[in-house]
């Protein structure tokens, strides 16, 4: 996502805090940097992620609310996430394709917070929940 950010500019956004500029035709182009900035991160982060950081005000504070997000790799997070795969159960009139995304989700979740995600126990909990319907 930063060479997205830098791509386009406006990296220095996320990294620090920038004022706003005082002349109001700087303001203008503070005002599309700032914008184009916040829809890269939004347009990067998946679905499940954006009402942790839509209300922030500044792509600085999106990219903050963004590290404490996924930079949290404490036990207890991976100790949950692992739980919910393991807990993870497909509903009835569920679609396999729509339960396999929320398991992919899950491990995605685990892998981002440097967890290595049990292959084994992936296959087990698809396996398991294969109705006979």
């Amino acid at each position: 996502m930063l060479s997205m950010l830098d791509r386009n500019r406006v990296k220095n956004f996320a990294l620090k805090v920038i004022a706003v500029p005082v002349d109001p035709n700087d303001n203008d182009k503070y005002e599309e940097a700032m914008a184009r900035a916040k829809c890269i991160i939004l347009d990067g982060v998946k679905d499940h992620v954006v009402p942790h950081i839509a209300e922030k005000e500044t792509t600085f504070e999106l990219w903050e609310a963004l590290k404490k997000l996924y930079q949290h790799t404490s036990m207890q997070r991976r100790m949950l996430l692992e739980n919910q795969m393991r807990s993870c159960q497909m509903k009835k009139g569920q679609l396999i394709d729509t339960f396999l995304g929320g398991l992919n989700e899950i491990r995605d979740q685990l892998t981002v917070i440097g967890a290595t995600p049990d292959q084994e126990l992936m296959v087990r909990t698809t396996l398991n929940v294969v109705s006979e319907d």
